[in-house]
């Protein structure tokens, strides 16, 4: 079994360093498992004889309902009790029911199946933020975030590639099995060598206090309330971004499965993981300078991406779009991680998972279910007068909520220095 181990001389013990390279795979089959199906949507839409409107349904309210509703529950678990275990569970559930998705005969076991993914994955996030904020000291607990969002939008980044190359070749079904069995072996890695660390600070309070008195009192903080919106309506945007840009290239500029994922699945590794890399580097440093970095970071990160991808939408060439949606992504990845290891400086150790369910919670009924749905739908409201181009005004119109969120990053600044806790 691995403990966490006392610091070395960089100030992170080498269990702690093993403990968050797992973390790290995990957040990888996370983030692939939930947007394997983007790259899919055209092969589904085609054989199934699905609207738009549908295919919106199934890649965010299917799997963001549950996602977000059990979100708060599994996370006062992990509050109370292992989030090795939990995580585990968690990650070995919806691994199953990726590869089960594959099976489906209609949208109606599609839609189920992608429920089954949305509970598993529910428990992934707090548990591992909060084993995160255990593990490292509070001064790299930035970092630290940042290396797990990294290895999501690796994730994400493989997932389209892998499924792109596979959809081509063996079909979209067989896809899904392949990708949805591959987070097995890890769940079972993590039971079998990952301890829990001791949690810092007075975490009593955590076995007695109900759910809603926890999600009260962190309410009543209104930099965490503008925390909580920023993230929510940046999801919204970024999710009907990401759910939607295959189906885009496909549509509008005639890819392949085999070239949006190739290509598009690359940019989106490269600017993604170096952005994640720089803000948490960025946070590090700046952040001990003055607390509210790590709010003014994600609030021109979020606020700066929004022309860059409205030039996504309407470059002229698939090939200046995809240049373009490097640079997009990295800004916008930038301010990813350092935004949600935020979420700990305003909740007390015994309410971190509470903190971070409460904000996902919003941000997956916002992002994960809103927004890829209402992109389909206003996909579907537009193709009367723009045919298959109303795809690319759908998604133009999405951009604007990135601006919106960055408004309220720098709101929750203001209030940060007498909110902050952690």
């Amino acid at each position: 079994m691995t403990e966490p181990a006392e610091a070395d001389d960089a100030g992170i013990g080498l269990g702690a360093r093993y403990a968050i390279a797992v973390l790290t795979a995990v957040s990888f089959f996370n983030y692939m498992d939930r947007m394997v199906l983007a790259v899919l949507l055209e092969p589904i839409k085609a054989e199934l004889g699905l609207s738009d409107g549908q295919l919106g349904l199934l890649s965010g309210l299917a799997f963001a309902a549950f996602y977000a509703t059990l979100g708060i529950p599994l996370a006062r678990l992990a509050d109370r009790s292992s989030r090795v275990r939990l995580l585990a569970a968690c990650l070995a559930l919806w691994s199953v029911m990726t590869a089960a998705t594959g099976l489906a005969r209609s949208f109606g076991q599609l839609f189920l199946a992608r429920v089954g993914v949305g509970v598993g994955e529910a428990g992934c996030v707090p548990a591992a933020h909060s084993l995160i904020g255990d593990y490292l000291p509070p001064a790299r607990r930035a970092l630290g975030i940042s290396i797990f969002q990294a290895g999501g939008l690796a994730g994400l980044s493989a997932g389209l590639v892998i499924t792109g190359l596979l959809a081509d070749h063996v079909g979209w079904r067989a896809a899904l099995w392949v990708v949805g069995l591959m987070g097995v072996p890890l769940a079972l890695l993590i039971f079998a060598t990952l301890r829990e660390p001791p949690r810092r600070g007075h975490v009593a309070e955590a076995a007695i206090e109900p759910a809603t008195q926890a999600i009260a009192a962190l309410l009543r903080r209104p930099a965490l309330r503008h925390l909580v919106l920023a993230l929510s309506i940046g999801a919204f945007g970024t999710y009907g971004l990401t759910q939607w840009l295959p189906a885009f290239f496909i549509r509008i500029h005639g890819l392949t499965l085999t070239q949006i994922g190739l290509f598009s699945g690359t940019v989106s590794g490269l600017g993604g993981i170096a952005g994640v890399m720089l803000g948490g580097w960025l946070g590090m440093r700046l952040i001990p300078r003055d607390p509210r970095w790590e709010l003014w970071l994600p609030a021109i990160a979020y606020g700066g991406s929004a022309p860059l991808y409205a030039a996504v939408f309407l470059a002229p060439s698939p090939w200046i779009a995809i240049g373009i949606k490097l640079f997009a992504t990295f800004l916008a990845a930038s301010g990813g991680g350092v935004a949600l290891s935020a979420i700990q400086s305003f909740a007390e150790p015994h309410r971190r998972a509470t903190a971070i369910s409460l904000t996902l919670f919003l941000s997956s009924l916002l992002g994960l279910g809103l927004g890829p749905w209402l992109v389909g739908e206003a996909s579907d409201a537009l193709a009367p007068a723009f045919g298959k181009e109303s795809l690319r005004y759908a998604l133009l119109m999405s951009t604007v909520a990135l601006v919106w969120a960055g408004l309220h990053f720098f709101l929750s600044a203001r209030r940060a220095v007498r909110d902050r806790v952690a």
